[in-house]
């Protein structure tokens, strides 16, 4: 018997809405490795299907390439209906959202680029402020999804929600939070074209590596101004996130004056959600381990005032972490 191959999406299982019928069929993969369906074509997420998946401990979902775009208008749709809604907690709107972000930052990273993509990532910024602004628990409950181990696409979903959160508590107005979360969720897109031997190697890198490593920030606004019309405030902070005050950082080695305020807020929260997830050659720090370090050993690199009021905002996970 002849098989065809067909590609399938990873998709959200928690942005799957109860009730809702689906024209397209939705997988999962069972223990013997093989892709049953588990919603069929034109079939609804029912209690039976709820039931299902408890019974038989599923955590992945997945449908076919070719219905993936429909996916993401469906999902699109529900996340918008979630924020207002009342009767959902702000746990489960936050971990919907960031199962979401992590699923299409992973796109952007492992696919081609195009602009759907990019707008995509828009449309997910915009629900997460409006999240975060109707709702006082809403930044609380975010923190809490962020991931411990490191992969390029949930460290940008992580700095974003960091980004995104201290802005909102700095009163930022709504177009600089849409700005700082659109800058913080690609902020490392450019890692695309830097080999893959450098940006997966398993340990530190060489010197040469490291210079190449070094030119990301440029490659990725080169990319985003090839598929997308994102306004230039947005590319600026992608470019000088690891730009510091005391004129040491890349690509350009500017000084304090010349960086961007949003650019220094996203270069605070790059480096602690660094220090605090794991990578091959390292175990994470917790928050109180990871301010140490930021306040002892890159005092002239970053802005003290805005790394004090950070850590103020973060002062109840500090704590937790400081009693563990």
């Amino acid at each position: 018997m002849a098989y065809t191959k067909v590609k399938l999406n990873h998709i959200s299982l928690k942005a799957l809405e109860v009730g809702h019928s689906y024209n397209y069929p939705i997988f999962y993969k069972s223990r013997d490795d093989i892709f049953k369906k588990l919603i069929e074509l034109d079939g609804s997420y029912n209690d039976e299907i709820g039931q299902k998946i408890i019974n038989y401990n599923i955590k992945d979902v997945y449908v076919l390439a070719k219905d993936h775009p429909q996916y993401e208008i469906d999902t699109q749709e529900y996340l918008t209906k979630l924020i207002y809604d009342k009767t959902i907690s702000a746990q489960l709107k936050s971990e919907i959202i960031h199962e979401m972000a992590s699923d299409t930052m992973n796109e952007l990273f492992q696919g081609a680029l195009t602009t759907k993509k990019i707008e995509r990532t828009s449309e997910l910024v915009t629900d997460t402020i409006n999240l975060i602004l109707n709702d006082k628990v809403a930044v609380k409950a975010m923190m809490g999804v962020t991931s411990y181990d490191y992969y390029t696409y949930t460290h940008c979903v992580n700095v974003a929600i960091y980004s995104l959160g201290f802005a909102s508590y700095l009163k930022l107005s709504k177009e600089e939070l849409y700005r700082i979360g659109m800058a913080a969720m690609l902020h490392d897109l450019g890692k695309k074209d830097v080999p893959n031997e450098i940006v997966n190697k398993n340990g530190r890198l060489s010197d040469e590596e490291f210079e190449l490593m070094k030119n990301h920030p440029t490659y990725g606004v080169k990319i985003l101004k090839k598929i997308s019309s994102l306004e230039q405030e947005i590319l600026d902070i992608i470019e000088q996130h690891h730009e510091k005050l005391d004129g040491t950082g890349y690509p350009y080695g500017l000084t304090a004056e010349k960086i961007t305020y949003l650019s220094q807020i996203v270069a605070i929260c790059d480096i602690f959600d660094a220090l605090t997830t794991k990578r091959s050659y390292k175990d994470a720090l917790n928050s109180y381990r990871a301010f140490i370090i930021m306040e002892k050993e890159m005092a002239k690199e970053l802005n003290i005032e805005l790394l004090k009021k950070f850590i103020i905002f973060m002062s109840e996970k500090i704590e937790q972490d400081k009693n563990n």
